[in-house]
């Protein structure tokens, strides 16, 4: 795990239930990697958000941009507020329904779902275990100081 990462009991301050980075107040002060290529594995991801405890796992941040992992199990419910960033949700397995707006829309592998930053939205109905690649645009958090 990156040593920028550690698990906390913070809240997203963009809506995410939990996180796994460093207070939100301190994002600011962390240094963006210098690596002009990251790669990740999804089996080393998941294996990470499952020792955190929490839903959500940030694996990337750079100053435009942050990426995460969100964990539901089904019939889980999603906490989540609106975010202050745009917001791609691309679905890695599990099913379940994401209301954007008051429109329902049915998730499952393969789908892609651009949320604009200050849209309500969640997931419910989760029929089966939902992974979620999270992409923020600009980093999450960002905006919202």
């Amino acid at each position: 795990m990156d040593e920028r990462r550690t698990a906390t009991n913070e809240t997203s301050r963009s809506g995410h239930p939990v996180s796994d980075h460093p207070d939100p107040a301190d994002l600011g002060s962390q240094p963006a990697s210098e690596e002009p290529v990251e790669r990740f594995e999804l089996s080393t991801l998941q294996a990470e958000q499952l020792v955190a405890g929490k839903p959500y796992l940030e694996f990337l941040r750079r100053g435009q941009l942050s990426a995460g992992l969100y964990v539901l199990d089904a019939g889980a419910d999603d906490l989540q507020r609106p975010h202050t960033e745009d917001e791609v949700y691309h679905v890695l397995e599990g099913q379940a329904v994401l209301e954007v707006d008051g429109q329902q829309r049915s998730v499952k592998p393969g789908s892609t779902v651009f949320v604009a930053a200050g849209i309500a939205h969640r997931f419910h109905s989760v029929a089966a275990q939902l992974v979620v690649l999270v992409i923020f645009a600009p980093a999450e958090g960002s905006r919202s100081r």
